[in-house]
């Protein structure tokens, strides 16, 4: 089982988990285990530990909802009732219906589902929206979008600090818009939260 966790030197012999990912990882393995690793050097810990900071922030604020219609599934209901206005009319009374729609056919869905938070499902979201991603056609033809690594082996300094100044953006303009006035606050806030971390 290969893994890729983030770990810092605490002592001249120690290493400690970076991350919560890292912990939960660790945690798994039973005491007295070896393990064989390839350590490799890290571009600038306090940054990355920053962009943690930001995505745990967004995740904190971020409540999921719905979600049983993927944005495709609404998108073709929306064309298609827009087609039957245009055949038919009664904008109000067919939007009104593709909405409740929605409604009913999301709660069949998860009647009997728990909706529950994946802080790694939030991260590679969060890096898809924002637009470092490569995609792939899979044989039934549809596409699937993977967020790009973050690991130090896989992206130079440059190109993460353009990911977290686009998932910064991602998380404003979606969830933390709501909770703050200002970029600032938000960054600030984040800023805090590694501090109570450390």
């Amino acid at each position: 089982m290969a893994q890729v966790i983030q770990l810092f030197k605490s002592s001249p012999t120690t290493l400690t988990t970076a991350t919560p990912e890292a912990s939960d990882f660790l945690r798994r393995i039973k005491i007295g285990v070896w393990l064989n690793c390839d350590v490799k050097l890290v571009r600038n810990y306090l940054f990355h530990k920053r962009f943690f900071a930001l995505l745990n922030l967004g995740f904190e604020y971020w409540t999921p909802t719905g979600g049983a219609i993927t944005p495709a599934e609404k998108e073709y209901l929306h064309g298609y009732v827009r087609y039957l206005i245009s055949m038919a009319g009664n904008d109000d009374l067919l939007l009104e219906t593709e909405k409740v729609y929605n409604e009913t056919h999301g709660q069949w869905r998860t009647k009997e589902a728990a909706i529950t938070k994946s802080f790694e499902a939030f991260r590679k979201w969060a890096i898809i929206e924002a637009g470092f991603y490569d995609e792939f056609i899979l044989p039934d033809g549809t596409r699937r979008r993977e967020a790009k690594s973050i690991s130090f082996a896989n992206m130079k300094e440059a190109e993460f600090f353009q990911v977290y100044k686009a998932v910064f953006n991602v998380l404003w303009n979606t969830i933390l818009f709501k909770k703050f006035r200002n970029y600032q606050e938000a960054d600030n806030v984040a800023m805090q939260l590694l501090e109570f971390a450390a």
